[in-house]
């Protein structure tokens, strides 16, 4: 315990209807129980700060991962943002080949057109 509860010298001089010797024995006895069984305020402040510390490591702890969880949020996001970058360059791509083809299909069939006219 961080300080005794009570003054036994006090408690002592306080049972006057006993002998001295046992006055200062039952108040010994007194204040060894309750310096054992009772707290005072330092062990009430002395817990609470630890139970603080307890609390302010696991919530730096769960910042922590959220701090991680928002970084792979962010490099999903551009994983994302390239997928779609490459996903509107294949379109491009695939409508350009099959404008490409729509003119050749074009050029066979005036050919076809001109075969048939010689």
């Amino acid at each position: 315990m961080a300080q005794p509860v009570m003054d036994t010298l006090q408690v002592a001089d306080a049972l006057s209807g006993m002998e001295r010797e046992q006055a200062e024995g039952v108040a010994s006895m007194l204040g060894t129980q309750l310096g054992d069984h009772v707290a005072v305020r330092k062990d009430l402040d002395l817990g609470f700060e630890r139970i603080l510390a307890h609390v302010d490591e696991r919530f730096a702890q769960v910042d922590k991962q959220f701090a991680q969880v928002d970084k792979q949020f962010a490099e999903f996001r551009g994983e994302i943002k390239s997928l779609h970058t490459k996903f509107n360059v294949l379109g491009v791509g695939v409508t350009l080949a099959l404008a490409f083809l729509g003119v050749i299909a074009g050029f066979l069939a005036v050919l076809a057109g001109l075969d048939r006219l010689v």
